[in-house]
């Protein structure tokens, strides 16, 4: 497909790429409407309830009502809600994260459905220091990278993503960190520096527009100290390259991913290029 010159102006120019490249991370322009995201919080509150367009051969384990008004995540919402189906799938979305990665072809990883309560002193939901790629062990491409897309304006009282710039260039941050661990200064400690500075940069957004991060930048956020709850989708994007491979932890135990029992099978082996469940994002037939 073509865009407009009005969708081609979204893209990232020359100087964007390099500074993704050099901070491991990237704020984009509007790119998504208002009626867009309305739609899409109409979608979220529907899955929320219980409510499937498709169903999958599995349900990964995520946040049920009887869990309260806690952290909630909900992985591969975007294969069973066509709201949340329509904002993951928007191709100037994929045409971004392209660019960004120098790839020719972006598929879909997988998402989470995320919603961040307004802060309780006894229930912390923080997002804990982690990087992507430290869940993505099987994957082979270091070159994946993660939209993240609030459905509001999200500032730094609302709890909005935090980077640790130009982290991507340290040494190896995979293990260690926790997406779960809502200590943040404890997990700041496990950082494996190289000796540079750790710089913390919140991303401002305005409704509409995306921050976009590698898989080896570690990021996190704090609380939500807004009024309203914290509403996004984290779409996690595979480049052309990627595919699965085996990885062993320390202790000989094979690193698994939920997706791997989703998808179909080569040779016995996932495959990370299933349409079914890894759809093309860009470039579109």
């Amino acid at each position: 497909m073509s865009f407009s010159e009005a969708e081609l102006a979204l893209l990232p120019s020359d100087d964007d790429v390099n500074f993704y490249q050099e901070h491991g991370y990237y704020k984009s322009k509007k790119i998504f409407t208002d009626e867009e995201l309305e739609r899409a919080i109409a979608g979220s509150e529907r899955f929320y309830r219980g409510e499937r367009d498709r169903e999958m051969v599995f349900e990964y384990p995520g946040w049920r009502p009887e869990h309260g008004d806690v952290l909630r995540k909900n992985d591969y919402a975007s294969l069973q809600n066509r709201e949340l189906a329509a904002i993951v799938r928007k191709p100037i979305l994929g045409a971004i994260a392209a660019r960004l990665a120098g790839t020719t072809e972006i598929r879909l990883w997988h998402d989470q459905l995320l919603y961040k309560p307004v802060s309780n002193p006894q229930k912390a939901a923080n997002v804990g220091w982690h990087t992507d790629k430290g869940y993505w062990k099987t994957c082979t491409s270091e070159k994946m990278l993660t939209a993240w897309i609030p459905f509001h304006d999200c500032d730094e009282q609302m709890g909005t993503i935090t980077m640790i710039d130009q982290s991507q260039n340290w040494p190896d941050n995979t293990e260690g960190l926790d997406f779960f661990n809502s200590d943040l200064e404890s997990l700041e400690k496990k950082f494996h520096t190289g000796g540079r500075p750790v710089r913390k940069i919140p991303v401002n957004l305005l409704k509409g527009e995306v921050s976009f991060h590698s898989c080896l930048t570690i990021h996190g956020s704090g609380p939500n100290h807004s009024t309203q709850p914290r509403r996004s989708i984290a779409v996690h994007m595979q480049d052309e390259s990627n595919r699965y491979q085996q990885y062993a932890y320390k202790d000989g135990t094979l690193a698994r991913h939920p997706s791997d029992k989703l998808c179909r099978l080569i040779n016995g082996m996932p495959d990370y290029t299933d349409p079914d469940i890894f759809p093309v994002l860009w470039p579109l037939s």
